[in-house]
């Protein structure tokens, strides 16, 4: 490790000769306040000729790269303000010029409204960003069903599964941090979390050093709102609407800052039902003859849940901020679904066998984390220190309740039999991370160090037997305790080595230490092993409108808690999953080429190269019974090509389109026989933004994904398609009127085929919705410097269950 940082410092040293410089800076009113979008230009001082340009972000920064040594005017503008000009030289190192405040320019100047709106989609070299809060379609949705409808996202509601660009494996954040859950209660979280309080989705396809190395597809991390506007403020959302059942949810956001203090909250809530109309047939080997299986379920949802977050921030000077931020989540679902199974020999033949099973699935969680936080950014230098300290807590009260009455022609009195299952999961979580970032000449480094300890406690409870005398089953009861510690560093130096070129190179080393133990079975797994994962990132500008960008990282995924546990959950007495103590990790290979033209039309090349990958495989047990399994499964390489670009349909009409191809091959082994799979699939997502004019504008956002194939799985052609009416009453209403999936396309098929094992499955939602929206903001809503504080325990809160 010693020599690979002793060769990455001598290659940028190297690197340093051939730089150029950097000038950054601020541009604020009179009173001090960030100005947003203002025009930032670099003229020859002797005839005004432009040299480089840039605008102001959110935070009223600007940053104007590659400048050679020189003297040059900085000129900055912007509507009702006068123009400033002021004299700079560039000699040897970077620039932080002197602050452009700008003097509204009051005489002579009408009302003038203008309206920044953030674009829906926005992308760099190195992640894509939805706007969630721009989106009228999105309004009165759940989060889940917004990260559906982002470009190159899936949602596979049948396994609680989420992809990004054709790759499973995925890490979800909120608000930078993992939440530790298992996938499955991830998308849980998700369903029950409103769109309302989410203010964007990054979606981070190849992460740098400084991320954690968990997840072999990236990282999506949803953001959620924060107001920072000065003085006293906020806003309120209340949405209302249909499907087949009712649904309603509800926002609020207050925040008041002074100088020195900043203190913001907001809170949502959700009250939906919904269904699932399930049909899943299997036909499997029994000896010599067939096991037709034919089983249908109406599940009907009743789901409660909510967010919340609520902190300080207290600025004791200019470069030191200290926060504290507590955010919460709730969940409680009631699933209510009365399933039939029928067993047959042949399709022509009778039935020999019957059940009906009548099944009540409670939920109950809950997700807390507390974070402290601290930054100081050093005189002059451009150094910054921050540190976190996070502790976490999770936890579940699961109960599954079976109760089936069985039909045997020559025995039909067979009465009701019940298996009932409690199941409750506590999830510590204690995290403390350092970061510090160092400006060495033209070139930036950061490093940092990162300790987690996660304690998993999963004590489940079978009992089963006839309704009159059930018993616990001490066998497939069972009690799981997983502790895992990982100790992380980093290091990652970015710059220009050449002019209109950027590089980032970063090694991370995460050491894992792990012990998953079930105390009813006696079997005890104990791992300890050291990774190291290089990062390496270029991009340059190869022309006026065009840029070119490369990137490299090596990712681990690790088992989460759930799926190590050996002790079996049952979806109904012939099908159960269970997880394997003795998964090892997963690792990739993850390249990708990205092109810009014109920063409208991106193109992004990726390649993948997965080994020892983890899938939850169903297979049979006997001529009845199925169990979902997890297994390392064998080896993947996929490859993917994803093109987006807007297309002007006429005047204040744009539509954003993604396209996304996925290839992907599979190599492993089922049922002792070696196997080989193919995956050729296709998704196009279109988002069209409508301006109509006074006060009113229209969306329509959809997707169409081609037909695919993931290991034995095959699913059919599926899209959906969605309308959003917006009308802005004043400066501060606005209702919106919201269809969601018009055609009621949005469902789940899919046929598996094995050897002696084809199963088909069907599922239909409660997907058709049509909603309506009344939001208002109150207070000043000029905006203001904003923090978004990211904090360390991002990627524990994912795998917990």
């Amino acid at each position: 490790m010693k020599k690979s940082l002793f060769i990455i410092l001598l290659i940028l040293l190297v690197f340093k000769a051939y730089s150029q410089h950097n000038i950054n800076g601020m541009v604020t009113d009179q009173s001090n306040n960030p100005i947003v979008f203002a025009n930032i230009l670099l003229l020859n001082p002797s005839d005004s000729m432009l040299i480089k340009g840039a605008v102001s972000d959110n935070e009223g920064a600007y940053r104007l790269e590659n400048v050679p040594e020189g003297k040059y005017l900085l000129n900055g503008y912007m509507m009702g303000y006068r123009k400033v000009f002021i004299p700079i030289v560039i000699n040897g190192r970077d620039l932080e010029a002197p602050l452009l405040s700008l003097e509204e320019e009051l005489e002579g100047l009408e009302e003038v409204l203008v309206e920044a709106k953030r674009p829906l989609i926005e992308q760099d070299n190195f992640k894509t960003v939805v706007n969630v809060a721009n989106c009228i379609v999105a309004t009165g949705s759940t989060a889940l069903e917004i990260l559906e409808k982002a470009p190159g996202v899936r949602v596979d509601r049948q396994n609680d599964g989420i992809s990004l660009m054709g790759r499973d494996q995925v890490m979800v954040q909120i608000n930078g941090k993992q939440t530790y859950m298992a996938m499955a209660d991830v998308v849980a979280l998700l369903r029950s979390m409103p769109s309302d309080n989410i203010d964007k989705i990054e979606l981070i396809t190849n992460p740098s050093a400084k991320e954690d190395a968990q997840g072999n597809s990236g990282i999506i991390n949803i953001i959620l709102q924060k107001n920072d506007n000065v003085g006293t403020n906020g806003s309120a959302s209340l949405t209302g609407g249909s499907g087949r059942y009712g649904r309603s949810n509800g926002s609020l956001q207050l925040n008041h800052r002074t100088k020195k203090m900043n203190f913001f909250g907001n809170i949502s809530g959700l009250n939906n039902r919904s269904y699932w109309d399930f049909n899943l047939s299997r036909d499997q080997a029994d000896g010599e003859l067939r096991n037709l299986v034919d089983q249908h379920a109406y599940i009907r949802f009743k789901s409660k849940g909510g967010n919340a977050k609520t902190g300080i921030d207290y600025f004791p000077n200019d470069r030191t901020t200290i926060g504290i931020v507590w955010t919460g989540f709730w969940n409680n679902t009631l699933e209510e679904s009365p399933a039939f199974t029928t067993f047959r020999r042949m399709e022509s033949n009778p039935p020999y066998f019957q059940q009906f099973t009548d099944k009540t699935l409670s939920n109950v969680s809950s997700n807390h984390l507390v974070n402290l936080n601290f930054q100081y950014q050093f005189a002059k230098s451009g150094s910054m220190l921050s540190a976190d300290f996070d502790r976490g807590i999770f936890n579940r009260d699961f109960s599954n309740d079976l109760i089936t009455s069985t039909l045997i022609p020559e025995n039909p009195d067979t009465g009701r039999e019940g298996l009932f299952t409690e199941m409750p999961t506590q999830l510590d979580i204690l995290t403390f991370k350092v970061d510090y970032q160092q400006p060495i000449g033209n070139w930036k480094m950061e490093s940092g160090y990162k300790m987690s300890e996660v304690r998993s406690d999963n004590n489940m409870t079978l009992s089963r037997g006839p309704m009159d005398d059930i018993q616990i089953d001490p066998l497939l009861s069972n009690h799981f305790r997983y502790l895992e510690i990982i100790n992380a560093l980093y290091v990652s130096f970015s710059g220009s080595p050449f002019a209109d070129t950027e590089l980032q190179v970063g090694l991370r080393a995460e050491h894992t230490k792990s012990n998953a133990r079930s105390l009813n079975l006696k079997e005890e797994v104990p791992r300890d092993y050291l990774d190291l994962f290089p990062t390496f990132f270029i991009s340059r500008e190869i022309s006026e409108k065009q840029r070119l960008s490369f990137s490299y990282g090596y990712r681990i995924v690790r088992p989460n808690y759930q799926s190590l546990n050996p002790g079996r959950s049952y979806l109904d007495p012939y099908a159960f999953q269970r997880g394997n103590p003795f998964l090892t990790p997963e690792y990739t290979h993850t390249l990708e080429l990205k092109h810009a033209f014109d920063n409208k039309i991106f193109t992004a090349l990726g390649a993948n190269y997965i080994s020892d990958i983890i899938i939850p495989i169903l297979q049979p047990v006997d001529h009845q019974t199925a169990e979902r399994n997890f297994q390392n499964f064998g080896t993947s390489q996929l490859y993917n090509l994803n093109i987006s670009f807007p297309i002007d349909i006429m005047n204040n009409w744009t539509m954003q389109t993604t396209l996304l191809g996925v290839y992907n091959g599979f190599q492993f082994v089922f049922l002792g026989s070696p196997m080989e799979a193919e995956q050729f699939s296709g998704r196009i997502n279109g988002m069209n933004s409508i301006m109509i004019g006074k006060g009113w504008s229209a969306e329509i956002t959809g997707w169409l994904s081609a037909p695919t194939r993931q290991a034995f799985i095959t699913t059919p052609w599926l899209g959906s398609l969605d309308l959003g009416l917006q009308k802005s009453i004043g400066e501060n209403w606005k209702t919106k009127l919201i269809a969601q999936d018009i055609f009621y396309t949005n469902r789940y098929v899919g046929v598996g085929t094995t050897p002696d094992f084809v199963q088909n499955y069907h599922i239909l939602f409660d997907s058709r919705v049509v909603l309506l929206n009344l939001s208002y903001t109150f207070g000043n809503q000029q905006l203001k410097k904003a923090r978004q504080r990211k904090t360390g325990a991002e990627e524990e809160m994912k795998r917990s269950n």
